[in-house]
């Protein structure tokens, strides 16, 4: 299809150049033939002027009869030299001239020619010089890529786009995006060594934050079930690297919520799935994650422990920035709350945007991101900070605004303003 289409456009692009030099040789041509019409009778009117005005200075006497004589045969032969020259020019165009002679010469002017040459030349130069500065090779990736989003072909078809992109790495070894979908697909046949080496690859070369906040979840869950379904402190670590990008990373909350049923810490898993069900997931998602809940609820008042959701405190921040900040409006910002001992990840934290500032942020158990909750602690402090690097990991030229330390005790929302303005060491 890029071919034909680019096929046209050319063809297209010859003819804004072909047809007016095509009309301008007929009416040059027929301007060669009208044209010498005129300026005959052109003559001929002079030279019955100029002989009218003899023949009155005869009869005044201001010429003798020889005089007018002479001057009368000079301009009889000065008018059969203009139409002997205009009657060559015909003969010419009447012999079929025109089509050799004379438009050859024409067509040889540069200003003709040079058209038809680079018209000539315009078709394989425009296609050597694509091949060299074009995007060709980017578009077949694309390709590739799109058919590797959807990821629910037959084993056959998986391992086809495997060798394509296989390809594209062999030629460009840094392409993150190769990467990430050669892991995915690796998933899919069940080769999960591989594919978490590829997620490592993938999750050093993409540079987005958000876009490798996804990757390194993923990673996490191969390398998790490389481990043996065990988070080892590799497994952890990965998870770290994911949640300082985005506390809220869907994937390892999956992760956390796997291993907590598994290690039948089921208000944990609880906590990881309500969280997830709040992020407004697909049908499909949310179906299976009730599911999930009933059973771990199921499994709890089997083992006599209430299965009733507490709801617990909940953190209500109206974050804005200081009027003198002229920051990009996709510039993160991390809000979290911690405990006094600021030891380990947050016990609730959301990420945003300065973009979405000014907001009302409300902070509850359904935001943890670790093993604990705001459930678990009776005083927090609130730390609000826009990230220049993009990372949740603090550093010096980042905003930041701290709250005082907050009581969860009392019934009821904890309220309070913050404000960023203050950059950091």
């Amino acid at each position: 299809m890029f071919w034909i289409v680019s096929l046209l456009l050319m063809f297209v692009a010859v003819l804004f150049v072909v047809v007016p030099i095509i009309q301008h040789a007929r009416q040059q041509q027929g301007a060669d033939g009208s044209g010498q019409h005129h300026r005959d009778s052109a003559n001929l009117m002079i030279f019955e002027e100029r002989l009218a005005e003899l023949d009155a200075e005869l009869a005044a006497g201001a010429l003798d009869a020889n005089q007018h004589q002479s001057l009368k045969a000079e301009l009889q032969r000065s008018l059969l030299t203009d139409i002997k020259t205009g009657e060559t020019s015909a003969d010419r165009l009447k012999q079929g001239h025109p089509a050799s002679t004379l438009t050859s010469a024409n067509w040889l002017q540069p200003s003709r020619l040079v058209p038809v040459v680079i018209i000539v030349l315009m078709l394989p130069l425009s296609y050597y010089l694509y091949g060299i500065w074009g995007f060709e090779r980017d578009l077949q990736i694309a390709d590739v890529f799109e058919r590797s989003r959807d990821n629910q072909g037959s084993p056959e078809e998986i391992r086809d786009l495997i060798f394509e992109l296989g390809a594209v790495i062999e030629e460009d070894r840094e392409n993150g995006w190769a990467w990430y979908y050669l892991a995915r697909h690796l998933v899919s046949l069940g080769q999960i060594d591989e594919a978490a080496r590829a997620f490592e690859r993938a999750s050093a070369l993409v540079e987005n934050t958000r876009d490798r906040s996804v990757i390194l979840g993923q990673y996490a869950q191969a390398a998790y079930i490389s481990a043996g379904q065990q988070i080892t402190p590799e497994v952890q670590a990965i998870i770290d690297q994911a949640q300082r990008l985005n506390p809220a990373e869907q994937s390892v909350l999956q992760l956390l919520g796997a291993d907590a049923f598994i290690n039948e810490d089921y208000q944990g898993a609880l906590t990881y799935w309500q969280q997830l069900l709040g992020m407004s997931p697909g049908e499909e998602d949310r179906q299976f994650l009730n599911q999930m809940i009933a059973e771990a609820q199921a499994r709890m008042e089997a083992a006599g422990v209430a299965t009733e959701v507490i709801e617990g405190p909940r953190l209500e921040i109206s974050l804005s920035l200081g009027p003198d900040l002229d920051l990009a409006p996709d510039t993160r910002v991390f809000l979290s709350a911690r405990n006094l001992q600021e030891t380990g990840p947050p016990l609730a934290a959301k990420a945003l945007t300065v973009g979405d500032l000014p907001a009302v942020v409300t902070l509850s158990n359904a935001d943890a991101v670790g093993p604990f909750n705001l459930s678990s602690a009776d005083e927090v402090t609130v730390v609000a900070t826009v990230s220049l690097s993009g990372s949740a990991d603090v550093q010096s030229g980042d905003f930041q605004a701290r709250s005082p330390t907050l009581s969860l005790a009392d019934e009821g929302p904890v309220r309070l303003q913050m404000l960023i303005a203050d950059p950091l060491p």
